[in-house]
């Protein structure tokens, strides 16, 4: 069995408009996810993650690895200052993270979820 997974070798369904925020606060936003792989158990997924613009309240369960692959988005954690993130930029958000979450220009992310 081969442990190597090259992103670039799986096509893959893209699930469109999946639900996982907590609260749409503006926008109408489209978003689109394509998992690429996962551990055997559940726990761990990986793949790309896109959005149009628009504004959503967050509350992490997850432990999430990100890095910005195309766009822009401002991610401001409840009582504290926001953070814009764009190309190239590379972050974790842990579970308990609240706040609010604005893709300001189409995102598109790679992203780690590790579930708790």
């Amino acid at each position: 069995m081969n442990r190597l997974v090259a992103f670039r070798d799986r096509q893959v369904e893209p699930a469109i408009n999946t639900a996982f925020f907590a609260e749409l606060l503006s926008g109408d936003p489209t978003t689109t996810a394509w998992r690429i792989a996962m551990t055997d158990d559940g726990q761990v997924s990986s793949g790309f993650w896109s959005a149009t613009p628009a504004k959503w309240r967050m509350d992490y369960k997850v432990w999430e690895f990100c890095q910005i692959l195309e766009g822009t988005c401002v991610i401001t954690p409840e009582g504290g200052l926001p953070q814009e993130f764009g190309l190239g930029d590379t972050f974790v958000c842990e579970p308990g993270l609240c706040g609010t979450w604005e893709v300001t220009s189409s995102l598109r992310k790679a992203f780690v979820i590790r579930r708790i």
